[in-house]
């Protein structure tokens, strides 16, 4: 698949994120469980388009690979 910058991702119900060209990534401690995602257009420091985030069964999760329970999109500030 090629690589196409500053296309908005396939809107899927409930879920569309925006057009964005960076994303970060918060962790639950020491764990590989992510947090939130953050979509930013702009780079780094650009606007916030949207958030997600993950909630698991032991929130918050203590070690790796905790099962997911759900994933909400907020939407920007």
């Amino acid at each position: 698949m090629a690589f196409s910058p500053n296309v908005a991702v396939r809107n899927v119900a409930g879920l569309n994120i925006p057009q964005h060209d960076y994303i970060a990534f918060t962790y639950h401690g020491a764990t590989n469980n992510a947090q939130t995602v953050t979509y930013r257009e702009g780079g780094s420091t650009g606007t916030i388009v949207a958030y997600v985030t993950f909630t698991y069964v032991t929130q918050p999760p203590t070690v790796d690979n905790t099962p997911l329970a759900t994933v909400t999109r907020l939407a920007s500030p």
